[in-house]
């Protein structure tokens, strides 16, 4: 296809796995994977009610969150990394650590001839796979076939809102997504006092789970480091979304998202 046509029949997705899952099916019971599994696909409903343009696959430990309408829009390139940012956070919140990866691209959703099965398939699905399966860490990557078109008609966006600290561009052009939009953008209403106590109860549920999602982290992260375990796969992927989170939110709303959770503010 000519990059009209992909730009035409294209689809934004996100995909995002569910990390640690075969441990999780090996060492849990039926009710607790379950438990998982259902907390994850709330997450995921929610935001299809919410917006009403984006769909959901789900199998074993994959979620594929899609446009349903095909051809780019700049709309579409502002929802699927607002959304992708508040799922992760939903689910980390919830004590479920997930790593995608945001495409856009070639992306089919069919029923075969006999109305039966759904069949899936494409471009954008393929290259989404890749990239989140070739990170070391907890978070979302938005891939240069997203971002690339909304920077072509709206020159110096991804620069900008690196600047405000919605992403990190990596040298590879690829950007890592801060999934903390509610806890970085009510930083400035902190400020002048108008964010009331307890904290659990504003903007819910997006602002509650940036900081219960903020505190997981930490708290796994410190409970690695505390066994003097830096080195491990499991411990990689903790110590390097930290560092990144300490970058990407910098130092006074990194302090802010600490104070928040504490059970005076919270």
């Amino acid at each position: 296809m000519t990059n009209q046509a992909v730009l035409s029949e294209g689809r934004y997705l996100l995909f995002l796995d569910i990390l640690g899952f075969s441990k999780l099916v090996e060492t849990k019971s039926v009710q607790e994977v379950y438990g998982v599994i259902d907390e994850s696909l709330k997450a995921f409903g929610y935001w299809e009610r919410m917006n009403g343009l984006f769909k959901t696959i789900y199998f074993s430990d994959t979620f594929v969150f899609y446009q349903d309408p095909k051809g780019y829009a700049n709309w579409a390139f502002l929802d699927i990394y607002a959304i992708g940012a508040m799922l992760l956070s939903a689910l980390l919140a919830k004590g479920i650590p997930a790593r995608g990866a945001i495409s856009f691209g070639e992306f089919e959703v069919e029923l075969d001839t006999t109305g039966r099965h759904q069949l899936y398939f494409g471009k954008a699905l393929i290259e989404a796979y890749r990239a989140e399966q070739a990170e070391k860490w907890i978070g979302i990557t938005v891939l240069p076939s997203a971002w690339m078109p909304y920077e072509q008609t709206n020159p110096g966006s991804v620069v900008s809102w690196e600047r405000e600290g919605t992403w990190l561009k990596r040298g590879d052009n690829v950007l890592l997504l801060n999934p903390f939009i509610k806890l970085r953008g009510w930083y400035d209403l902190f400020l002048v006092g108008e964010i009331p106590t307890p904290y659990s109860l504003y903007d819910e549920p997006a602002f509650p789970n940036d900081i219960l999602a903020f505190k997981f982290i930490r708290e796994q992260a410190e409970s690695y480091a505390a066994k003097n375990d830096f080195m491990s796969p499991a411990a990689v992927k903790y110590h390097v979304t930290l560092n990144f989170l300490r970058k990407v939110l910098g130092d006074d709303i990194y302090r802010w998202g600490e104070e928040a959770s504490l059970p005076e503010n919270f």
